[in-house]
């Protein structure tokens, strides 16, 4: 099912993209289109957001969400034989790929690897978007003989501008006048695949980069809402580990007459003694006494 749309802010869709390179190509097909039509990012003069996050999960969840969408959101102009692919770059994480086919997902995954195609340029801050057509096409050959290999004839990557505390500004300097450290950023973007050689018109450009601007805001959502309820699982889950172990330090300062002090020492090191989490040592004393483990008041 596709992500639902909802009503944000009036505001103008992106203009029309640059198309980088014009060369004829071939290729093979990708996924069947969504069955419920997505409108178009600017109808009616007024942005609307995607629902990525209502019954997702993960983050994950709502990224495959979003690469559905996109795909279906430039289907009427480029063709139906279109697949695409989304990749997210965050801080410390190993980047997260998914697409709407298993050769979608292996082109994106293969460019995050050797740094070179398509999304990796529109990633590295040059133009918000690239097109690859592969036959005449010089700039990435080892992308053009794995595009072939994949069946795909052209593909037009779309940078998404997230918007977040840790997002990135292509071509921005930080106060000291530095260029950021995109090692550092979060950065998203879309590529999309076709088995035409001629699947992206300047028309499919401009919808796509419409589109983005429509996706940014909406995976920067999803991104905020799936961190905030992370943290909350972490916060929950440390308070409950800390409650686990001020009881049962509690427990064995009653029998053995000592301070918390003493009590936590003893914790420790059966903890290192038996090689195991001092929270589950707290647990297995609870989990011994008459009544059994008291309950957490954080956990419910």
């Amino acid at each position: 099912m596709s992500p639902r749309l909802r009503g944000a802010r009036s505001q103008g869709p992106p203009g029309a993209a640059r198309q980088s390179s014009p060369h004829p190509a071939a290729g093979a097909s990708a996924s069947p289109a969504p069955a419920h039509p997505v409108p178009a990012a600017g109808a009616a003069g007024q942005t609307m957001l995607l629902d990525l996050v209502t019954g997702a999960e993960s983050l994950a969840e709502s990224l495959d969400r979003l690469a559905a969408a996109a795909a279906q959101s430039v289907r009427g102009t480029a063709g139906r034989g279109i697949a695409c692919a989304a990749v997210l770059h965050q801080a410390r994480r190993t980047p997260s790929i998914t697409g709407t086919s298993p050769e979608a997902v292996h082109m994106m995954a293969w460019e995050q690897q050797a740094a070179e195609g398509p999304a990796s340029e529109v990633l590295a801050g040059g133009h918000p978007v690239a097109v690859l057509q592969r036959h005449g096409d010089f700039r990435w050959p080892r992308y053009c003989s794995e595009l072939q290999h994949a069946g795909f004839g052209s593909v037009l990557g779309v940078r998404l501008r997230l918007e977040g505390p840790e997002a990135g500004h292509p071509g921005g300097g930080g106060p000291d006048g530095h260029l950021p450290d995109r090692r550092t950023e979060t950065q998203a973007a879309l590529a999309f695949f076709a088995q035409d050689a001629k699947a992206f018109p300047l028309q499919a450009i401009a919808e796509a980069r419409a589109f983005a601007g429509l996706a940014a805001r909406s995976l920067q959502m999803a991104i905020d809402l799936h961190t905030a309820r992370s943290m909350a699982s972490d916060l929950r889950s440390a308070l409950d580990s800390r409650t686990s172990i001020n009881v049962a330090c509690g427990v064995i300062m009653a029998q053995n007459r000592c301070s918390y002090h003493e009590a936590f020492s003893i914790l420790a090191k059966a903890s290192s003694h038996r090689n195991v989490k001092v929270r589950r040592i707290a647990e297995d004393i609870l989990e011994r006494l008459p009544e059994g483990a008291p309950p957490s008041h954080f956990g419910h």
